[in-house]
């Protein structure tokens, strides 16, 4: 074989595997597609005007949209396609924080007869069932099962580790900006924490006693980077946040509900604990 004919070879090969990456549609009896639409990061705003920041935020490759019509019923799957797993599985638990799987469905999910969210692979996909007839979830459920065979499934583990005692189930998330981040706590205007779409916080919580808390985690690269972190928050903490005591690897702030946040830092990890009830007796 020519030298050229084998690197043609190599690049049909390549292309096709890259082209069996996307999941497709299953046939479905009955169902027509009516059309199909692809997004880039750079028009993702003209179909999701007002929440295409956080899917940027987390690491955005393409949309695909296809919609589906059977006389005047009609569903629509979006699939997004996301930088890698942890920022699908990130994206998903910011759309689906309380999660209610669907029976039947094999994949993660969560979802009911009008949407049902599924992640897997760098894949979060919403299949949207518009009209909410009870008649179509079957089918709802034998598409988000046709994603499983297609698209690679993998174990993730948290980018850092987290307490496991008194941790709420289902109450782990993601962030990896401050538009992620903004719902969990305001600690201060911008990129605080500098995250700067790289490094990954875990966001958690934590109940005893009656009370619940939250912890955000971060484990930066080394030890500069999470310095400069620490650094970041003591120097643009929000106005609101009264502080109370701090040095190079400490801070203990109040905010206006009379709660406290305890920031520590520990090497590359740096540990915030929000919605304290109470500072620890010393």
């Amino acid at each position: 074989m020519c030298r050229y004919s084998y690197f043609l070879l190599l690049f049909l090969v390549i292309a096709s595997g890259l082209r069996a990456a996307v999941p497709t549609i299953p046939p479905l009896p009955g169902w027509q597609v009516e059309s199909r639409k692809t997004y880039s990061a750079e028009n993702l705003y003209g179909y999701i005007d007002g929440g295409a920041e956080l899917f940027l935020e987390f690491g955005f490759k393409e949309l695909r949209v296809i919609r589906l019509t059977r006389k005047k019923a009609q569903l629509s799957v979006d699939m997004y396609r996301m930088t890698e797993p942890l920022a699908a599985l990130g994206i998903y638990l910011a759309k689906c924080a309380s999660e209610t799987p669907m029976a039947g469905v094999i994949p993660r999910n969560s979802g009911d007869r009008y949407q049902l969210a599924v992640v897997r692979g760098c894949w979060f996909i919403f299949i949207n069932n518009f009209d909410g007839n009870k008649k179509h979830i079957p089918l709802m459920r034998k598409l988000a099962n046709s994603f499983t065979s297609q698209i690679k499934g993998q174990a993730l583990a948290w980018p850092c580790p987290l307490p496991e005692k008194n941790l709420v189930q289902g109450s782990v998330r993601l962030a990896r900006g401050p538009v992620a981040l903004q719902p969990v706590y305001t600690l201060g205007e911008g990129d605080i924490l500098l995250l700067n779409r790289k490094n990954w916080a875990v966001v958690a919580d934590y109940r005893a006693n009656g009370k619940t808390e939250t912890l955000i985690r971060v484990s930066y690269t080394d030890n500069k980077s999470s310095s400069a972190a620490f650094t970041s928050l003591l120097e643009n903490l929000d106005p609101y946040l009264k502080v109370i005591q701090k040095d190079k690897t400490s801070l203990v702030f109040q905010d206006y509900e009379g709660q406290y946040g305890i920031a520590c830092l520990s090497g590359s990890l740096l540990s915030i604990r929000v919605h304290v009830p109470s500072l620890p007796a010393t």
